[in-house]
């Protein structure tokens, strides 16, 4: 006996599993009809990512992100891009301009709390970098300024920002601990007063010397450069030739520190480690060079004669 028909068969049947709502893989007690564009699983209101492309979840949102930063293209040192604008020069530069100002209208207070001098320094430490923002006139600040400017543009940007700065206050700071290593403490040099940007500078000609080097660059012309700056050093009166030579020094080795721990990339390679990996290895660097300079200071205050 046939049975009555009433317009469909048993192929017209849904699959039960068919009619399961889709859930979000991440919150499983949501529905949810939007599907990832990338790996196409459903992906809940707080899942999703729009996208120029489409809606992607989360994880594949995530996943892309670090695709593209292991594939963005590093400085010379490792470190990622960043902006072109050479921003630590212009502070510098600002901090400098404002300190004379202070020079010009309390100079009293300023020369007091900012210049470094050999015999004081035990109860002023802070002077080994307030005196690099002094300067002894105008044209020593406006040609420490346009060195400091030029160097700037090109460097800060191959180097990245923190890399530029440790250099140039590293280079400071050697420059200065110079002047106390190498001062006659019997003389009347060790009761006066060193001030200016020029260690800094020092140490980014020296560091400009390096990068070019190692990057294929030509290096005659900051050969040159540096050439007639220490002859001017060691020829005209009132030139502190220790906080130059220290400067340079400084500056330079740990330009060609940071350079030889500098990991090497290779095909494969996940290069945003690559880049924490660079970064760990160069603030070691710093932080070393830093405290060379502490035990040499250290050193020397405790072989000073009585």
């Amino acid at each position: 006996m046939d049975r009555p028909s009433y317009g469909y068969s048993a192929e017209d049947n849904p699959d039960p599993a068919q009619q399961t709502a889709p859930v979000c893989p991440r919150h499983p007690d949501r529905v949810s009809y939007v599907r990832c564009k990338r790996c196409e699983r459903p992906a809940c209101p707080d899942c999703q990512r729009p996208t120029a492309v489409g809606v992607l979840c989360v994880d594949c949102e995530r996943e892309l992100s670090k695709q593209q930063a292991s594939s963005r293209p590093r400085n010379a040192m490792g470190g990622g891009m960043g902006r072109r604008t050479p921003y630590v020069t212009y502070t510098v530069m600002a901090l400098c301009i404002l300190a004379y100002l202070g020079q010009t209208f309390v100079p009293e207070i300023v020369y007091q709390l900012g210049v470094f001098a050999p015999f004081r320094i035990l109860v002023m430490p802070w002077t080994f970098f307030t005196a690099g923002f002094l300067h002894g006139g105008v044209m020593h600040l406006l040609l420490n300024m346009y060195a400091l400017y030029i160097v700037g543009q090109y460097l800060e940007p191959t180097m990245g920002h923190a890399r530029f700065a440790a250099v140039y206050f590293a280079s400071i700071l050697g420059g200065h601990t110079a002047v106390y290593l190498l001062t006659d403490p019997m003389s009347n040099a060790w009761y006066g007063g060193t001030l200016g940007a020029s260690g800094g500078v020092f140490g980014l000609f020296a560091a400009m010397f390096i990068v070019n080097r190692r990057l294929g660059g030509q290096t005659a012309q900051i050969v040159v450069l540096i050439a007639l700056n220490l002859v001017i050093t060691f020829t005209v009166d009132n030139i502190s030739w220790q906080g130059h030579l220290g400067g340079l020094v400084v500056g330079g080795a740990l330009t060609a520190a940071l350079f030889a721990l500098r990991p090497k990339a290779t095909p494969g390679v996940d290069r945003q480690a690559l880049a924490r990996q660079s970064a760990l290895l160069h603030g070691a660097c710093v932080a070393g060079v830093v405290l060379l300079c502490v035990v040499a200071i250290i050193v020397r205050t405790l072989t000073l004669p009585v």
